[in-house]
Order: structure tokens, then sequence, then C-alpha cells
């Protein structure tokens, strides 16, 4: 690669830097939005940090007073959330969660990222039987249920955490593959993307180089969507048995608080994950829709 292309890919990459920090400042600026980018911001640190705090093993069982295990413990100034009924910390359990999620939803969305983007990028860019081939595949993973998909592939590939993301991506890169393909056709008619091709650019360089960044607020919104679509479907995937059993996360210690049948007994063992996924859903959702109302004004067509 020549001098001049790496200067080329780094005007692109500080353009699509720039236009994102510009999509960006206006979610600070709506109530919602900033408080959920708050609450994003805490649990990035407690999924960061939350299992370096002076807090019991996830899977180790905790004593009583008595010297016991404290099974279905109360909450108290030991256990602050109180026990389940293998005698865990609610409480470390709780935290040791907020990295599962982040893990499984950032790998979930860098996964449909990829794949989409990538799909509807060739497939507008190209047209004609490309186009007809990669679209008709999207149109048959649109006709796919999730859950039957998701219990073949899991009993198949293990149920890891990282095969949990992937049978999410697999599903999940449909609808950002539809519209990067619909933004694309757009963009290639655009004179500047004729003016690069008569001076010989290749298609590759077209398309990465020239349409790619204009894509970027697009981009953003459906990463956040699919961090969204990842933690609440592994959530899922967890709740009905189909999670990775070496790991903790809410969903699977929602499963087995319905397990143990302690869902209406032990309010403490399931309030926590609950309201902990419910409030990193919501504030998600609220960002993504704040960025996706300031999208007409920021994607652009320029070079």
């Amino acid at each position: 690669m020549s001098t001049s292309d790496l200067t080329q890919y780094r005007d692109a990459l500080r353009r699509a830097g720039n236009q994102t920090y510009e999509f960006l400042k206006p979610a600070l600026k709506q109530r919602w939005s900033r408080w959920g980018l708050y609450v994003i911001a805490i649990y990035v640190l407690l999924g960061i940090f939350g299992p370096y705090l002076p807090l019991p093993e996830a899977f180790t069982s905790v004593q009583g007073a008595n010297g016991g295990y404290a099974k279905l413990s109360r909450p108290s100034l030991a256990h602050p959330l109180g026990t389940t009924s293998l005698a865990y910390s609610v409480l470390a359990r709780t935290l040791y969660s907020f990295r599962t999620s982040l893990l499984v939803g950032l790998l979930s969305a860098l996964l449909v990222i990829g794949i989409g983007v990538n799909v509807g990028l060739v497939a507008g860019y190209y047209g004609g039987r490309v186009e007809s081939v990669f679209m008709g595949l999207t149109d048959l993973m649109f006709g796919l249920p999730f859950y039957p998909f998701a219990i073949v592939l899991i009993a198949i590939l293990g149920s890891s955490m990282i095969n949990v993301a992937i049978v999410i991506a697999l599903v999940f890169w449909r609808e950002i593959a539809r519209v990067t393909r619909s933004e694309t056709l757009s963009l290639k008619e655009r004179t500047y993307i004729k003016s690069a091709r008569a001076a010989g650019s290749s298609n590759l360089k077209i398309m990465y180089y020239h349409i790619l960044p204009n894509l970027m607020p697009l981009i953003l919104i459906y990463f956040v969507f699919g961090i969204t679509w990842g933690i609440l479907l592994e959530a899922s995937l967890s709740f009905i048995g189909l999670g990775d059993p070496d790991t903790v996360s809410w969903g699977l210690m929602l499963h087995n608080a319905f397990s143990a049948g302690a869902l209406t007994q032990a309010w403490w063992w399931v309030i926590p994950p609950a309201l902990a996924l419910w409030l990193f859903i919501w504030s998600l959702y609220v960002v993504a829709r704040a960025l996706e109302d300031n999208i007409d004004t920021n994607v652009e067509g320029g070079a």
C-alpha cells in the first residue's frame, strides 16, 4: 500500500470519527438519553471492576453465623442482597453478571455489524445477480424463527458465551443489511462516487473508503441496537436453559430462581437481576432512539 493510500485511509478514518462525534453530541442534550448514557457508563465500570470487589466468588457458597451454609437468607448486613438456594451471594452474582452481559452484548453487536454491513454494502454497490443472491438470503433469514434456530445451533455448537453471541448474530444481521443496502444504493449515485470511479479507484476502495464512512451514524445506531438485542436474547436463552452454565448472567439467575421454585418466595433473588437487566435495556433503548431521531440530519453524502 502506497503512502498516498495510507494518507487517504487516515483521512477517511478521521472523517468518520468526526462525523460520529457530531452525531453523538445531540444525545447528551436530551434528558432521557443523557441519563441513559450515565447508566451505561456506570454499567461499564461495574462490568470492568465489579469482579475485583471484595465479594464472595460467584460460585462459592457462603456461610451463615451458625457455621452452616446460608441458604435463601434474606438481605442483611452480611449479605446485602441475600443468598440463593445454594447459598450463593445474590450481590456477587449480580455484579459478576454485568461483565457477562457487556461481553455478550458487544460481541453480538460486532458480529451483527460485521455481517450485516458487508452484506448490504456489497449487495447495494454491485446490484444485479449479486444483490439478488444477498438480499434473497436476507429475506430467507427474516423467515427464520429465532428460538428453534437457536436451540438447534446451540445443541450443535454447545452452550458457551461465544456460541450464544454467534447464534444471535446469525439471525439479527438481516435488518442492518437491508438498511445498508438501501443507503448504498443512494450513495453510489452521488457525484463524488462517480468521480472516484472515473479516476480509476477500485470497487473495494470506493465501498470502504468513500461509502462506508458516510454510513457511520447508521452503523452506530445499529451497534447500540445490536448490544440491546444481544443482552436481551442472552438473558432469554439463559432463562430457558440454553445459556452458558459456566458463567453468571442475569438470565441464568432468573432461570435458577425459577427452577428452585423461588420466584414468588425469595424476592431478593429475583428483583436485582431483573431490575439490572431492565435498566440496562431501557438505557440502551433511549440512547438508540435519540440517535435515530438525529440520523436524518447527519448522514451526509459528501466525501
